[in-house]
């Protein structure tokens, strides 16, 4: 079956020349299997990328670039909720930095098609003010290679349908702006690179901010995030952080 599975991928490399795979529930399968499937593949094509829906460490070690950040995203929930401290992101960063390998990356996302279905959209999850602060966390946090879900750019504030033909309206892209300054940051800045590093910035109640600075080369970004449904005060004390800093939005 495993060879079978193989031959099968391989087909799809071959004869229509796609650039990777998303491999769902891929935490229940062994990690000897997808360390010989993909060491095939990248034979192939070694730039393929292959993202695992699963957040095991194994799967980084098995060949896979990207992983779901399922602990985070569940914290993140959390801290939206108010029932966690924003400094609570941390223990899973640090979690992270230790269980994967160097170069792991993770699929961050505020939906996806398995929350937005069976839970709530994300718009329900990350409700009023802090729907912005996540969004902008998820395109910029340490490792990440975002997820967009389909309407978030519209917005579309309902759950969709899973098994049933539930069809996007597309009329008023009032999210559209504040996706594609995102995405225009990460694609022209490589502050936001995976290798790019990070650096946690103290600036102003723990509790509710969360800040942090991504830099490579001469390029440097700081991001200043409130999870809170309050006004805060942000004060900037470290040296290196002054300068004419320019507001992307």
């Amino acid at each position: 079956m495993a060879d079978s599975m193989i031959a099968s991928m391989k087909y799809w490399l071959t004869n229509t020349n796609i650039d990777g795979f998303r491999c769902d529930v891929a935490w229940n399968v062994p990690e000897s299997f997808w360390h010989k499937c993909i060491g095939e593949l990248k034979k192939i094509n070694p730039d393929i990328f292959m993202l695992a829906e699963g957040d095991k460490p194994y799967l980084h070690k098995g060949g896979f670039d990207e992983t779901y950040p399922w602990a985070m995203f569940r914290i993140m929930t959390l801290v939206a909720k108010g029932e966690r401290p924003a400094f609570a992101l941390d223990s899973i960063r640090i979690q992270s930095d230790t269980a994967y390998v160097k170069d792991a990356l993770e699929l961050y996302f505020t939906s996806n098609h398995d929350e937005n279905s069976w839970n709530k959209s994300d718009y329900g999850t990350f409700p009023g003010p802090v729907h912005a602060p996540f969004a902008v966390f998820a395109q910029t946090m340490v490792r990440s290679v975002p997820l967009i879900y389909s309407g978030q750019e519209e917005p579309v504030l309902r759950p969709l349908q899973f098994f049933e033909k539930d069809p996007i309206q597309f009329e008023k892209f009032q999210r559209a702006g504040f996706y594609k300054t995102l995405l225009t940051l990460r694609s022209r800045n490589v502050a936001l690179s995976g290798d790019a590093s990070f650096k946690k910035v103290i600036v102003g109640d723990e509790k509710a901010l969360y800040a942090y600075v991504r830099e490579k080369a001469d390029k440097k970004i700081l991001v200043v995030l409130n999870f809170s449904s309050k006004e805060e005060t942000v004060t900037i004390s470290d040296n290196a952080l002054f300068g004419n800093p320019f507001n992307v939005f």
